[in-house]
């Protein structure tokens, strides 16, 4: 039995990266027009 789950393709986790870099940008986004609502 192969222990390891198999290797997943680059491009694979090059989409997930880009994913992860996106999310990030638009909670952070949302995160700073939420405050700028809040504090004005």
């Amino acid at each position: 039995m192969n222990e390891y789950p198999e290797e997943r393709p680059p491009a694979f986790w090059n989409r997930v990266y880009i994913a992860v870099v996106l999310t990030t940008v638009v909670v952070v986004t949302l995160l700073w027009a939420f405050s700028r609502y809040f504090s004005s």
